[in-house]
């Protein structure tokens, strides 16, 4: 009798309706470099590090061993035997490394205030600033996504005076990006240690004069278009801390103080032009180091400033070829009362690489480097590269490579006063290497990632300094050095009943030898390096179940000669800790609560000689987050 109209579904032709988006994620296949070993260490791996240094952090995920005067102190890093200033550290692939002193120190930077860190190992550098014999530590800062708009503050205290505090702020839209980071950074270190040198029987003692202060912002703007991306960061910090000397010698008061203080500006456009790619970036780059002694009378100033320009074309010539031309120059000048006078340099390199895959499982890659010191032309550098895919339906890799690479020497091997050689030689090193790679890339509950590498350095015209006839130290071309070894690493990751366990362990081996006039003929002669251990292994297990979180990892570092004639050395260590958290979730807030325990079974050892490095210490972190 009585009828209703019912519509299952409405339509209005005038009406648009909009859905949410969908993100669509998956693990990438990512190569950096073709037939060159690299190692990505992301931003979750790097949150676990906030509250501590990028030294830490390498020491503990990486083959990398770090050089530390102990907590607060210089800390430089080094792998593959070398040097540390044979070691690159770049920032967005920029280069860091002092021109005075060739070398970056990793404790001045906090895990927290980078977002990815990327290490390419030997030759596979070279598309990076010139490259380093051992590699490049590539430390990436990036833009946040509109899903990372907000803001985080994290303050931190630990065992020693110790207090941290890191801002981070993300808004903006999808054309203009802002990206803000602060931190701030106080600690006494002065921790207790076993001195067993300079007394008759072992004393139990305080570390003195070993406080440290830094500070510094990050500031990042991001100008996103379809077709390009213009960018414009900001970077400052500084630096302020008591050097203690060496448990041998007494304690001086007042103490040696250090200053450091740095600016960092960056212009960057990447974008697509006619099917091609393009990259530009200018950088300016400021330090400043201040140094008093006053019981020595020695107040010392170093200015160095440096001007970055580089430039990319990169083209994919047919479906099998693609080609890439590259431009980089680094002015240098310094003013320093350690110099007769100012002094500049001039560095400017010219790449081609060529990437070839004339079939599916075969592919090759070749750069050729022209350097320009100054006005001299240097011999021109190269890498050559092969990776072959034995399996279509697996990633395996089976890489191998073969490079030459130069150095020129440092402003203070030429200039310092005494000792400077303004007539040094540049080092040349020639490196093979020899990789096999496996990688599990499915949906399954378990993935595995492992790979060993085979590689071998011969660097000549050794730059070492040596005592001179006129008693202070000279730089001199002295040998060369021959470094070998292998390198092995397992990344596990398992998901069961809504938990997540990975396990990562590396381990490297590693001779590394001097070989000159005293050395046997047939190549097998020559003492071991200093300060390079032969046995490295770290191990981190974490596992993540609903909201919590734990994590336990071990470091073990073999013994180290500190002489150059192998009459002595430091004993081998490991140092093991542990960190553990929850994390609260609201609606547009989270708390994350973690504690972290360092050097858990509070092992006494030294990683320089003479400089003790802290015990059993810990460290509680909050980190307030809240997003639109």
């Amino acid at each position: 009798m009585l009828s209703l109209q019912l519509n299952g579904q409405a339509y209005n032709p005038d009406k648009s309706i909009l859905i949410g988006e969908v993100s669509v994620r998956a693990e990438s296949d990512k190569r950096d470099y073709l037939g060159f070993k690299s190692t990505h260490l992301d931003s979750a791996l790097l949150a676990q590090y906030n509250h501590h240094t990028i030294a830490d952090l390498l020491s503990g995920n990486s083959v990398i061993h770090i050089k530390s005067y102990g907590s607060g102190g210089l800390a430089t890093p080094s792998f593959r035997g070398t040097g540390p200033s044979h070691t690159r550290v770049s920032w967005n692939d920029v280069n860091l490394n002092s021109p005075m002193l060739g070398q970056f120190d990793l404790s001045l930077i906090p895990a927290g205030f980078i977002d990815d860190v990327n290490i390419y190992y030997g030759a596979g550098s070279m598309g990076i600033n010139s490259g380093g014999f051992g590699g490049v530590i590539d430390l990436k800062t990036s833009k946040t996504s509109a899903d990372d708009t907000g803001i985080t503050i994290n303050p931190g205290l630990g065992s020693y005076g110790r207090f941290t505090g890191l801002i981070k702020a993300g808004t903006g839209n999808e054309k203009l990006r802002s990206v803000t980071k602060a931190f701030l950074s106080d600690a006494k270190n002065n921790y207790p240690y076993t001195n067993n040198v300079s007394q008759d029987s072992p004393k139990k003692e305080r570390r003195e004069n070993n406080e440290v202060s830094s500070a510094g912002f990050i500031q990042e703007l991001y100008l996103l278009n379809p077709d390009n991306t213009i960018s414009a960061r900001l970077w400052y910090q500084s630096a302020s801390r008591n050097l203690p000397v060496p448990i041998i010698s007494p304690a001086q008061n007042p103490p040696e103080k250090q200053d450091d203080e740095s600016l960092r500006a960056m212009v960057s456009y990447s974008g697509d032009l006619n099917q091609a790619d393009i990259g530009i970036t200018a950088a300016f780059i400021a330090d400043r180091l201040r140094y008093n002694n006053e019981l020595a009378s020695i107040r010392s100033v170093n200015n160095s400033r440096t001007l970055t320009l580089k430039g990319s074309y990169k083209r994919r010539i047919s479906d099998f070829l693609l080609l890439e031309a590259g431009f980089s120059d680094e002015l240098s000048h310094v003013s320093t009362s350690n110099y007769k006078g100012n002094k500049s340099r001039n560095l400017a390199s010219f790449d081609l690489l060529a990437e070839s895959m004339p079939v599916s499982w075969l592919s090759a890659r070749l750069l050729v480097r022209e350097l320009l010191h100054d006005d001299i032309l240097l011999t021109p550098d190269f890498s050559l590269s092969t990776e072959f895919r034995p399996f279509p339906q697996k990633y395996y890799f089976l890489k191998t490579s073969i490079s030459k690479n130069s150095k020129v020497p440092t402003l203070n091997d030429m200039y310092w006063s005494p000792g400077g050689n303004p007539d040094l030689r540049n080092e040349t090193g020639y490196s093979t290497e020899l990789t096999w790679e496996m990688n599990t890339l499915h949906n399954g509950p378990l993935k595995l990632k492992s790979d060993i590498t085979f590689f071998r350095n011969n660097i000549s015209n050794l730059i070492q300094w040596r005592p001179g006839e006129f008693s202070f130290w000279e730089a001199v071309n002295l040998g060369s050095a021959i470094t070998e070894g292998l390198e092995t690493g397992t990344n596990i990751s398992y998901s069961f009943n809504k938990a997540d366990l990975r396990i990562i362990a590396n381990y490297v081996r590693t001779l590394a030898r001097s070989q000159d006039q005293n050395s046997d003929k047939n190549g097998t002669g020559g003492n071991r390096l200093i300060y390079v251990p032969e046995n490295q292994l770290n191990v981190l297990v974490r596992l993540n179940w609903l909201m919590y979180f734990v994590s336990f990892s071990t470091d073990y570092t073999g013994k180290r000669y500190i002489t150059a004639d192998n009459s002595q050395y430091l004993p081998h260590y490991a140092v093991s800790g542990i960190n553990l958290g929850t994390r609260l979730e609201r609606t547009h807030h989270s708390v994350d609560l973690s504690l972290s325990v360092d050097n858990l079974f509070d092992a006494a050892y030294q990683n320089i000689a003479y400089y003790p490095m802290p015990g059993r210490n810990i460290c509680l972190s909050v980190s307030y987050q809240f997003k639109k």
